[in-house]
């Protein structure tokens, strides 16, 4: 089931982002202890021909939208059902969409395309079908009827949906929806119509075309064989002068209750180089965008440094949104109800005066209901602007007017008029800056019992599970790599609260089904960590692994003792005298469950003599404490340690007693920095050593166990003092070092000499 990986650099940064604070001590140890994000899983999967830009789902068929083609794949094993064909297509001036454009093959103008999926959709209202829109045939969409009895045939009946305006202007277009530049597309059943809502990336190349606009509301024909706009208010462009220095990149879209939302990252103003993250909200019932508002939101991550400063970072960009329900805990948290909406983004920080994202990443919950309160309090203040990009500086909604209007409800009125809000909305990073060195692509969420869990993706292509909290600092419970392509933001949970649901994620050409579940518990390197995992994963310890309950034969599984387990000690031996600072690393110190770390039940004994623990150094990697005295030498002592449910024992320890047999040279000038040898035995004992020479420090060079090197310090008067040696309380004294005057040098023989090598004799007194 697994194998190991090479981790890239990011990754090892990941690793140490997500595990708690160590100590370079025992970072071995703690690396040992932590869990496996080497692993690999037999996963299902299926990899297309090309690049998979969208996923639907619908009655146990999965559906991909990719680069050219349409598959049709099952949700047991992802196995490849049936696949349609889009693209590459051949595009003419003179050829409109629908067309067979195969005769212009050989006339200028004409250029094969790749027809990259830009939306699907299912529809269940006229039909089940699937509808596919391209960036190919100026952004004009197909729906596949999917026959009942079998809902994988997307071949047997295909329709274009374009309907030439032969009475209107020729760039009047309904019937182009989406863009090759970046698109999002939501379907809402309305009163018995199917409304799309539409927002589009479009730049200047579109001039010539004005078919295709910036956001808009279009209604499905009941013949199905198009789009109508129901007034020449149903959509809105930015203005051409600022299409290509102004571009809105369109993250995702939403429905909530009566209303619609987008979510797009764009320039902060129409002059500035910074971006920022905005919220669209207007009326789902609102076809000619009267209601229409935005409004930034900001993921921040705040750093007290004093009681009355903090530090505040901005997480400026999202980079992908899910909308869902929150787990009971979450939900009192954030102060929402089981049944409110919930929107969950992960931001990250771009370049300066840039869209494209750094590797610094937050998490941020956004209840609907506060979204739209935050709209309602402020829309008569002073913050409230038209929306420039739209109008233009100089437009009457943008010049001597007041900005009033009706934002608690979707009373529309014709005199109401779209508006921009310039105070941003706020949340804090759940996360608490764990992902700030690392890009999260994509998010997903579901509910275990009064949990939430989300689901994340990385830019280096890493799927991790992660308990969503504001209290305490959670950490993957899931960490693994996927693939090497980034995770797309596109993501399906399915079945959330059966034993059987899911997720899938795209990784380029790859979707993977990844069971909510868990992956197993042999990630899991150290017992606390096991039980630490969220209940519903069902891991448990049983001898030295964690596992499930049926994978653990012998009957000693256990979800509630963890017993120490102790990887190294250092120093291994101490002076007699004691005073040594003895620091043990492992694993399991001090019983962790539920995150919870307590030592008050934790000892140290060397043999049967206590050694004194220092909890403010401790953690549950690390144990430090202060040996006592000894009255002789004793070698391979036990070190034991003891929770309180059990013990862990490491046979390794000595009390020695250092001794100085012999120093070299005996003597040196005045000045100092004479190498002195110190030889003896156990020099190396305890945590610290300080050899002084008439009450000044010798500046150590080197350390064994037989030999001390130091640099001699300077004297003012030549004569002898005796070298001292302390080593933790342990102090020893022997010999003398006797300083002398300094040599002086008079002349030199001979004075000159050929280039090469010759005998120059230094003549002293």
């Amino acid at each position: 089931m697994k194998a190991p990986a090479v981790l890239a650099p990011g990754i090892l940064v990941l690793l140490f982002t997500l595990v708690q604070k160590s100590y370079g001590e025992c970072r071995e140890a703690l690396v040992k202890s932590e869990m496996n994000v080497n692993m690999k899983y037999q996963l299902p999967n299926f990899t297309a021909e090309t690049p998979i830009q969208n996923v639907v789902l619908h009655k146990h068929h999965i559906y991909l939208g990719a680069v050219n083609y349409i598959y049709v794949l099952n949700d047991k094993d992802l196995q490849k059902v049936a696949e349609y064909k889009t693209g590459p297509v051949l595009e003419h001036p003179d050829c409109f969409p629908c067309q067979d454009c195969s005769h212009k093959a050989n006339l200028s103008g004409g250029v094969w395309k790749d027809n990259i999926n830009m939306a699907l959709l299912i529809d269940t209202y006229y039909d089940d079908q699937l509808i596919s829109c391209g960036s190919v045939h100026r952004g004009t969409c197909q729906r596949h009827v999917l026959p009942p009895s079998n809902t994988a045939d997307i071949l047997s009946k295909v329709h274009c949906m374009y309907s030439p305006q032969a009475d209107e202007e020729s760039s009047h277009c309904p019937d182009c929806v989406v863009s090759a530049l970046g698109t999002k597309v939501l379907i809402s059943e309305k009163g018995r119509f199917i409304n799309f809502f539409v927002g589009n990336t479009i730049n200047s190349s579109y001039l010539t075309d004005h078919s295709l606009h910036s956001i808009s509301v279009r209604r499905l024909k009941e013949t199905q064989d198009g789009f109508k706009f129901l007034t020449d208010q149903s959509y809105i462009d930015v203005l051409p002068e600022f299409r290509d220095s102004y571009p809105i990149k369109y993250i995702h879209a939403f429905e909530s209750n009566r209303f619609i939302y987008f979510l797009t990252v764009q320039r902060e103003t129409l002059d500035a180089q910074t971006f920022h993250t905005r919220i669209i909200r207007f009326c789902s019932v609102d076809s000619g965008l009267h209601s229409y508002m935005e409004m930034p939101l900001e993921c921040i991550l705040t750093e007290k440094r004093r009681k009355r400063s903090t530090r505040e970072e901005v997480f400026n960009i999202l980079q992908a949104a899910y909308v869902s329900k929150p787990g009971a805990h979450l939900a009192k948290q954030i102060g929402a109800n089981l049944n409110d909406d919930i929107l969950y983004g992960v931001f990250a920080q771009s370049k300066p005066d840039s869209a494209e994202p750094m590797n610094r990443s937050a998490v941020c919950a956004f209840p609907i209901k506060y979204v739209n309160e935050f709209f309602n309090k402020i829309v008569n203040k002073n913050n409230v602007r038209c929306l420039q990009h739209f109008y233009g500086p100089n437009h009457e909604h943008c010049f001597n007017r007041t900005l009033l209007r009706n934002s608690s409800g979707c009373e529309v009125r014709s005199d109401e008029y779209r508006t921009e809000f310039t105070t941003a909305l706020q949340r804090v990073d759940l996360f608490m800056g764990q992902f700030n060195q690392v890009l999260l692509t994509s998010i997903s969420t579901f509910i275990k019992g009064d949990l939430t869990i989300a689901n994340l993706g990385t830019s280096e292509g890493r799927f991790m599970q992660v308990v969503v909290s504001r209290s305490g600092s959670s950490t993957p419970h899931v960490n693994f790599r996927l693939d090497s392509h980034p995770v797309s933001s596109e993501a399906i949970v399915e079945h959330p609260l059966n034993q059987n649901g899911y997720t899938l994620v795209v990784t380029g050409k790859k979707v993977t089904k990844i069971p909510l579940n868990g992956l197993g518990c042999e990630h899991f390197q150290s017992c606390s960590q096991c039980l630490s995992a969220p209940p519903f994963v069902q891991c448990g310890w049983c001898h030295d692994k964690c596992v499930q309950l049926e994978e653990c034969p012998s009957g000693t599984w256990t979800q509630e003792i963890c017993l120490p387990t102790i990887y190294e000690v250092f120093p291994t031996s101490a002076p007699l005298e004691g005073g040594t600072m003895l620091t043990v690393c492992g694993w399991d110190f001090g019983f962790r469950r539920n995150n919870k770390f307590d030592l008050k039940k934790t000892r140290v004994f060397l043999g049967n003599e206590s050694c004194t623990l220092t909890l403010s150094e401790s953690t549950t990697n690390m144990l430090k404490c202060t040996v006592g005295p000894a009255v002789n030498e004793h070698f391979n002592i036990s070190i034991i340690i003891s929770n309180g449910r059990g013990t862990a024992q490491y046979s390794t320890f000595s009390y020695v007693d250092p001794v100085i047999t012999s120093i070299f040279p005996s003597y040196g000038p005045k000045t100092g920095g004479t190498l002195l040898t110190l030889t003896g035995k156990y020099l190396n004992s305890g945590n610290s050593r300080h050899i002084s020479i008439g009450g000044k420090t010798c500046t150590l060079k080197s350390v064994s166990d037989s030999i001390l090197e130091c640099y001699t310090p300077a004297q003012t008067i030549p004569t002898e003092f005796p070298i001292k040696l302390k080593i933790d309380l342990a102090n020893r004294e022997m010999n003398s070092f006797s300083y002398q005057e300094d040599p002086i040098v008079y002349a030199i023989h001979p004075t000159k000499s050929f280039i090469r090598h010759v005998t120059i004799a230094l003549i002293q007194r």
